[in-house]
């Protein structure tokens, strides 16, 4: 993948990050002053009734548009400071905000009155948020894990790859339409291998970066921006309560600001 290929892909995302962002809140804003949103029932048992860990569909609203605003904000600073450099890894890293988008495709579910609807549009918002899902962790490996010289010439080649396996998933694992989770997506089969999938990933990935820094005898500030953005995501996800939204908005931020500022300083070296 060349620079300025790179370059007008990471524009035109931004472009279509924006948008959805902009029709998410006109139509999300629109509902809610004419009274007209409706929320969706979703499935509260075994919830915590603390106020801090409690259901509460203002904060799954929040964390939705912290997504959407997150990824604009990072895909705009990506634009501009990788703009004349050389970092393969920034690929995948675009590929982890596309993810992300697709996961803000949950506020659909509102919007749009889906629940207990049972439709064919249900079942597609569905197969798009189990995409990001199975999408995200694999991009951040391979941010890590395929780093090495040979695996750096077939970036583009990898991306699809990756691509094409979270599809393949996202079609084949069965969903529940008549349940919707407290963070608005619809529930979706083998939930513990997919949650185990997601963590193993980015521990293996955050394992691989720390090795490889100390091959190269680099700082591990990367490595704790990396966890960090881990976390942060998966907090986001999963946000339905004051907790999780205040506590993914922080690490993803400070995560996504260390972890990118470290890369952009080992490849300004290299260059």
């Amino acid at each position: 993948m060349t620079i300025r290929f790179r370059n007008r892909v990471t524009f035109i995302f931004f472009i279509i990050a924006i948008t959805c962002l902009l029709l998410a809140a006109f139509s999300a804003g629109y509902q809610f002053f004419t009274k007209s949103l409706e929320l969706p029932e979703v499935y509260t048992k075994d919830i915590s009734e603390f106020f801090l860990f409690s259901y509460n569909p203002v904060c799954v609203f929040a964390g939705i548009f912290a997504l959407m605003l997150y990824v604009c904000i990072t895909t705009k600073i990506i634009y501009h400071s990788f703009q004349k450099t050389q970092a393969p890894d920034i690929a995948f890293f675009l590929l982890f905000l596309a993810a992300c988008l697709c996961d803000s495709s949950r506020i659909l579910v509102p919007i749009f009155r889906l629940s207990n609807t049972f439709s064919l549009f249900l079942v597609k918002v569905g197969n798009v948020n189990l995409f990001a899902r199975l999408l995200a962790p694999l991009a951040l490996m391979g941010n890590t894990v395929m780093n090495s010289d040979e695996l750096k010439q077939n970036t583009d080649r990898n991306c699809i790859i990756l691509i094409i396996i979270s599809l393949f998933f996202a079609e084949v694992i069965p969903l529940n339409t008549a349940v919707i989770l407290p963070n608005y997506s619809i529930s979706y089969g083998y939930v513990k291998a997919i949650r185990g999938f997601a963590m193993l990933t980015c521990v293996v990935s955050a394992i691989s970066l720390f090795y490889t820094n100390r091959k190269n005898e680099y700082k591990q500030i990367m490595t704790i921006g990396f966890v960090l953005l881990c976390i942060g995501y998966t907090l986001l996800f999963y946000c339905y309560n004051i907790a999780t939204l205040v506590s993914g908005m922080l690490l993803l931020g400070c995560g996504t600001y260390i972890y990118l500022n470290e890369v952009h300083k080992h490849y300004l070296w290299i260059d």
